[in-house]
């Protein structure tokens, strides 16, 4: 298994894995989730092995407490960013239990940490806290700034944090 760049090739892939994943949302558009790849080509991966694309990982520059929305194009990232965003992570359901996720989120750290961001935030969606809380993530509360972004996110939507040198290193 092996982690490359994100591009507009394997858009149609992206979109496949994430329609198979996500059903408490309604999923992104190619127009949003390309979007996110053109403004962070660097921080946007897939993991593909000789079986084709696994998964994916979308991040973004962001600040801490100040997600996007979902479904919201990105055309530029912060000026002051001081974390890294963590929007989407999706794994085709024929490839879990491969260790994909784990693959994709070390290498999030990795970059994280090589662009001297300390810090990394997410939305957890799909109860998926437990899942984000083995990584180092910690629920966060939202003020009501936050929680109005929170609920593009859908129902149970849970912002989330992590001081990424406390668990990760760069090899």
């Amino acid at each position: 298994m092996y982690i490359y760049p994100a591009t507009d090739r394997e858009l149609d892939n992206i979109l496949e894995i994430q329609d198979l994943c996500y059903h408490e949302i309604e999923p992104e558009s190619p127009e949003v989730i390309a979007s996110k790849i053109y403004t962070s080509p660097d921080t946007c991966f897939i993991a593909k092995d000789n079986q084709g694309i696994r998964g994916y990982l979308l991040s973004l520059p962001s600040s801490l407490g100040n997600p996007p929305q979902l479904h919201s194009n990105t055309q530029t990232t912060e000026p002051n960013p001081n974390c890294l965003y963590l929007h989407d992570l999706a794994i085709h359901p024929n490839a879990r239990g491969m260790g994909v996720g784990k693959l994709l989120i070390q290498h999030f750290a990795k970059i994280a940490l090589q662009k001297q961001f300390e810090h990394a935030s997410l939305i957890s969606i799909q109860n998926s806290v437990p899942f984000w809380e083995k990584y180092g993530f910690k629920v966060v509360s939202a003020d009501s700034y936050l929680q109005k972004k929170l609920k593009t996110y859908g129902e149970n939507a849970t912002y989330m944090e992590c001081f990424l040198p406390q668990h990760y290193q760069i090899n």
